[in-house]
């Protein structure tokens, strides 16, 4: 699960690209996001590291995975005692 920031900008990122054509750049993602500058560049190192963006300049982004990935539940397993 992603961090609410990272999961925020991840969106914002996503959602402009569909509507503009192109990346936000740092002054727009810090208006959209209502977060300062040094946060959204932690955010977006996150974001790379974890493998969901990759390219060095914000212009440059590319989104490899638009949604954050859900944690898969585990499946118990029961077994019978009285199966042989």
């Amino acid at each position: 699960m992603l961090p609410d920031i990272e999961r925020r900008v991840l969106r914002i990122l996503y959602n402009f690209a569909n509507n503009h054509g192109r990346m936000p750049d740092l002054t727009e993602l810090e208006t959209m996001s209502g977060s300062n500058q040094e946060k959204l560049k932690q955010a977006l190192s996150g974001l790379r590291e974890k493998g969901y963006i990759m390219g060095d300049k914000l212009s440059e982004v590319k989104i490899i995975e638009a949604w954050p990935r859900e944690k898969k539940e585990e499946t118990k397993s029961y077994i019978s005692p009285y199966l042989d």
